[in-house]
C-alpha cells in the first residue's frame, strides 16, 4: 500500500454519503474509485466526496478490473447482493460491509466463507459498537469490573417511509432485519452468542401505504449462551424526525442505562442488595458517561486502523454471520407466530 489508503464504494446512496463525510475527516485515506448502477449518483458522489478525481463505474466487474483499491466500502441494500462482496475479498480488497450482509442466509455464509479464505480485513457497519460509552462498558464486560451480564433491554423507535428498497422485502426485510438489526448487534456485544429467539412482528401502522410491505412493529426474546436474556422492541410509527435507539444493560456490579448510544448513565451497585444499601445507608454510585467522536467517524478511523494492522476492528466477519441468524431467526420467529427458533453455535 502507498501513503494513501486507496478506498472504492459499491453503492454510493444515503449511507455511502455518511461513510464518504467521515472519510474527509481521516488522514491518509482517498476515494479513487465508485460503483453505482445509477451512475449519476456515482458522479453526484464523486462531486461530494472526491473532488471529482474517482473512476466512477456502473457495472462493479469492470471496477474490479480497473484494479487500483486497497479497500472497499460495501454500500448495497441487503437483497442487493450477487457474488460482488465474495469478488472483492477474493481480489484482495479489505472490506467495510453494511449491515446486515446479506438478506439470505446462504449468501452471508457465502460472503463469510470469501472473507476468510482472503484473509482480509472486514469490519461490519456496526457503528454503535464505536461510541465512547459503549466501548467503556464492553471495556468493563471484558475485564470484570462491570460482573456477570444478566440482561439486555433494547430499543429502536422511528417514524418514516425510507426508501423504496427498504419497504420491499426482497430487498431491505422489513426494519427487524434491516434496522433493529442494530439492536441486536448490541446484545450480542454485551451478551454473548444467542442461542435460541422467539419474536412477534407486523405491518400495524402502515397497512394503507400500498407498496409498504415489511413489518413496522416487532418484539423479540433472546437467550444467550451464558443464561442471560435480552428483550428487544422495534416500531416505525413512533415519533417523525426521530431516529431514537435506548437500551439497559444489568450487569452484577453496574447497571447501565444508555438514552443513546452516546449517552448513559452507569449505576455501579458493586453487587450490592436494597437491604445491604438500607442497613449500611450506601447510596450506588451515579455515573454520567457521555461525549467522543461522532459513532461513524470513529467506526472509519477504527477501519482504516485495522486495515493498517494498528488495532483490531470492533466487529469483524463473523459478528456480520451472527448477527444476520440472530435477526433472520427473529423474523422465521415471527412467521412461525412466535415459535421459539433454535440458533447454531
Amino acid at each position: 500500500m502507498g501513503t494513501d489508503l486507496r478506498i472504492g464504494f459499491l453503492g454510493t446512496g444515503g449511507i455511502a454519503n455518511v461513510h464518504g463525510r467521515a472519510l474527509a475527516k481521516q488522514p491518509g485515506a482517498k476515494i479513487v474509485a465508485l460503483c453505482d448502477r445509477a451512475i449519476e449518483k456515482a458522479r453526484a458522489f464523486n462531486a461530494a466526496h472526491a473532488g471529482g478525481a474517482a473512476r466512477t463505474h456502473a457495472d462493479f466487474a469492470e471496477m474490479l478490473k480497473a484494479g487500483g483499491m486497497d479497500a472497499l466500502y460495501v454500500c448495497l441494500p441487503p437483497g442487493a447482493h450477487g457474488g460482488e462482496t465474495e469478488a472483492a475479498a477474493k481480489a484482495g480488497l479489505h472490506l467495510y460491509l453494511e449491515k446486515p450482509i446479506a438478506l439470505a442466509l446462504e449468501r452471508g455464509r457465502s460472503i463469510h466463507k470469501a472473507v476468510r479464505a482472503a484473509g482480509v480485513t472486514c469490519v461490519i457497519g456496526h457503528h454503535y459498537r464505536h461510541a465512547a460509552a459503549v466501548v467503556r462498558l464492553k471495556a468493563m464486560i471484558a475485564d470484570g469490573r462491570a460482573g456477570t451480564p444478566a440482561l439486555f433491554q433494547g430499543r429502536f423507535l422511528c417514524n418514516a417511509l425510507h426508501g423504496a428498497w427498504w419497504r420491499d422485502p426482497a430487498m431491505g426485510g422489513g426494519q427487524l432485519v434491516e434496522q433493529a438489526i442494530h439492536v441486536y448487534d448490541l446484545a450480542r456485544h454485551f451478551l454473548g452468542e444467542a442461542r435460541a429467539v422467539t419474536a412477534f412482528a407486523g405491518n400495524l401502522l402502515h397497512a394503507g401505504q400500498p407498496d409498504y410491505r415489511v413489518d413496522d412493529t416487532s418484539a423479540a426474546t433472546i437467550l444467550f449462551a451464558g443464561g442471560a436474556i435480552g428483550s428487544i422492541a422495534a416500531s416505525n410509527g413512533a415519533v417523525p424526525r426521530e431516529w431514537a435507539t435506548s437500551f439497559d444493560v444489568v450487569c452484577r456490579h453496574v447497571t447501565a442505562s444508555f438514552r443513546s448510544p452516546t449517552e448513559a448513565t452507569f449505576v455501579h451497585t458493586d453487587g450490592m442488595t436494597s437491604e445491604t444499601s438500607w442497613a449500611k445507608s450506601i447510596e450506588p454510585r451515579r455515573e454520567e458517561v457521555a461525549g467522543g467522536r461522532d459513532p461513524y467517524e470513529e467506526a472509519t478511523r477504527n477501519f482504516l486502523a485495522a486495515v493498517r494492522g494498528e488495532e483490531a476492528g470492533r466487529s469483524d466477519i463473523d459478528d456480520g454471520l451472527r448477527g444476520l441468524e440472530l435477526v433472520l431467526g427473529a423474523l422465521a420467529s415471527a412467521r412461525a407466530g412466535g415459535a421459539p427458533q433454535r440458533l447454531e453455535a
